[in-house]
């Protein structure tokens, strides 16, 4: 596995350790967590195409999941040397998925044959799009037998992007009120670290998974409101929910979204047979109480990638109080 150590790497480990297979991580040993059985750290540079090639040399896998680092240097590294090639991609790689000004966005739900970017201005999701080709091309070669797998939001403990925090932090606070931003009826596409691990297996042992990219996500996703809503209850607070316009959203809530996500997943639910393992509820109960327990340091790394604002009260507040004043009373 290149990774390992993020939400779904650790479920991907888990699930391979537990039905007995060797397993192997290449990731930079910054975060070293717990493992139920015997893992091999490799630790490496997973962006390091030199890193890669010097610690991965003449080795021979059954089975690679690149769940972080660059995927063309994996691939570069270890193309005729894998069985199954296993590579983790992402909503990034479909133009239209970003909305800017004047633009509708990609129409919903978003389907795997959706135009992906071929816009270079657009960098991040024309390499992901880039690093999508360089697999396919490899199994085309027949280097291994691949299959892509899209994420959107993980989330799940170890989350090196702990999204749900924005609101977890805010009840550990003992916030009153919270920015709802367009009424709360945004419903990004998340997907808990167990289900993603679940579609990952699949994809291993699944012949139908042959040279082919599927979205992946919980099956059911809760609107910006019913989130929300859920982390109070979750952890027995009660607070005002303030509908604001978009356009005066006061710390950038990362449920806010900016974008279209909503996956169609009936692609891997008809090929591979996929189910979510955790309800979508549940999962979100079970990773909220894990922040509580494991909270994210204050102004750690974790909560920066958040953003420079996401926990400016006294702007939130600002905000709150001019909406109440333009609109009336809380939702």
């Amino acid at each position: 596995v290149i990774g390992g150590t993020g939400p779904s790497g650790f479920c991907i480990v888990e699930r391979l350790c537990a039905r007995g297979d060797e397993v192997s991580i290449f990731h930079t040993g910054r975060h070293e967590i717990p493992f139920s059985g015997l893992v091999e750290h490799i630790h490496g540079d997973p962006r390091e195409e030199g890193d890669l090639r010097r610690l991965l040399a003449g080795r021979n896998f059954d089975v690679v999941v690149s769940t972080s680092g660059r995927v063309r240097h994996v691939v570069s590294t270890l193309r005729g040397s894998v069985g199954k090639f296993v590579s983790i991609s992402g909503l990034p790689y479909y133009r239209r998925s970003r909305i800017g000004p004047g633009e509708i966005g990609i129409p919903l739900p978003i389907r795997e044959t959706d135009p992906k970017v071929t816009d270079p201005q657009e960098r991040y999701g024309y390499l992901v799009a880039l690093g999508e080709d360089m697999v396919m091309e490899a199994h085309r070669r027949g280097d291994f037998d691949a299959t892509i797998l899209r994420y959107t939001m993980v989330y799940g403990k170890y989350s090196s992007i702990p999204f749900e925090w924005f609101l977890v932090r805010r009840v550990l606070d003992g916030r009153g009120a919270i920015a709802i931003e367009s009424d709360g009826l945004m419903v990004p596409q998340r997907g808990y670290a167990k289900n993603l691990a679940e579609a990952v297996m699949l994809a291993i042992d699944h012949p139908a998974a042959s040279g082919k990219a599927y979205n992946v996500g919980d099956e059911q996703s809760l609107s910006l409101l019913a989130l929300t809503e859920l982390v109070a209850r979750t952890l027995g607070h009660d607070w005002d929910m303030v509908p604001v316009p978009l356009r005066m959203s006061p710390c950038m809530n990362p449920f806010a979204m900016r974008q279209n996500t909503l996956f169609d997943l009936s692609a891997i639910r008809n090929d591979l047979g996929y189910r979510d393992v955790v309800p979508v509820e549940e999962a979100t109960r079970r990773f909220v109480l894990w922040l509580r327990d494991n909270p994210v340091a204050r102004g750690g790394s974790e909560e920066r990638s958040l953003g420079p604002d996401a926990f400016d009260y006294a702007a939130e507040d600002r905000v709150i109080k001019r909406c109440r004043a333009l609109y009336g009373a809380a939702a």
